[in-house]
């Protein structure tokens, strides 16, 4: 495996695990109060951000 193969494929990961925790924190925001629910707001934000910009 190339340099450029093993740097792809750990970013794949990166965005991968960013993706599973985005779906830990709807499910989390479905059972939080309304305070709660703004902050896993702002962190699926944030983490939706980075998949974005990772896939770019």
């Amino acid at each position: 495996m190339s340099d450029s193969d093993a740097h792809k494929r750990k970013g794949e990961a990166q965005v991968e695990q960013w993706e599973a925790e985005l779906k830990k924190l709807k499910a989390e925001a479905k059972e939080a109060s309304a305070d709660g629910q703004i902050k896993l707001e702002k962190k699926m934000d944030e983490l939706r951000g980075k998949i974005d910009k990772a896939r770019n």
